[in-house]
C-alpha cells in the first residue's frame, strides 16, 4: 500500500499528533500536512512531526489565498505532481474521521475511482464533537440534500480516497 493522506490544518495543534500517530500505524502511509499559518502553532507541531518521522510526514506551509477548499486543492495537486502515491486520500485533521478505517478505504479504492468515507453510515459516528457541531453538520447535510435532491446522507465528508 502506497498512500499519501492530504490533511489541511488550521488551529489543530492538539489533534495533529493524535491523527498522525493513528495514520502511521498503517504501513505504506505518508501524510502531507497543509497548514494555513495557524496562529496556535500547528505549523511548528507539524514540522516537529516531520522531523520525528522523516519520509512519512511532510508539511506544506501555505500563504496567500487560504481556506479548506484551497488547501485541499493545493495538497492534492502536490500529491499528483509528486507521482509516488498509488492512492491519494484526504482527511480532516479535526479527528472526525477515524484513521482505523483507512485500510478499508484504500482497499475499496483498488476497484473504484473514488471512495468516500462517511460519519453517518450507522447513525452518527463522531466522537468528541460538541452538540452545536453535530447540529451544524446534520443541518448542513439536510440543507444540501434539500437543495440538490441528493440522497447521500453525508454530503460534507472530507474522508476520501482516489486511485492515482
Amino acid at each position: 500500500m502506497n498512500v499519501l493522506i492530504v490533511t489541511p490544518t488550521y488551529n489543530e495543534r492538539d489533534n495533529l499528533p493524535v491523527l498522525v500517530e493513528g495514520l502511521l500505524k498503517h504501513d505504506g502511509t505518508r501524510i502531507l500536512v497543509v497548514d494555513d499559518g495557524s496562529p496556535d502553532g500547528t505549523g511548528a507541531v507539524a514540522d516537529a512531526l516531520a522531523a520525528q518521522h522523516p519520509g512519512r510526514v511532510e508539511v506544506m506551509h501555505r500563504t496567500g489565498p487560504r481556506g479548506l477548499g484551497r488547501s485541499y486543492v493545493d495538497g492534492l495537486l502536490h500529491a499528483i505532481r509528486e507521482g509516488r502515491a498509488e492512492f491519494i486520500c484526504q482527511m480532516d485533521a479535526d479527528l472526525s474521521h477515524n484513521p482505523e478505517y483507512l485500510p478499508d478505504l484504500v482497499h475499496a479504492a483498488a476497484n473504484n475511482d473514488l471512495v468516500i468515507g462517511s460519519r453517518y453510515l450507522r447513525g452518527v459516528s463522531v466522537v468528541n464533537w460538541p452538540l452545536h457541531r453535530i447540529f451544524l453538520s446534520a443541518f448542513g447535510n439536510r440543507y444540501i440534500r434539500l437543495i440538490t435532491s441528493l440522497s447521500t446522507t453525508d454530503c460534507t465528508s472530507g474522508y476520501r480516497c482516489w486511485r492515482r
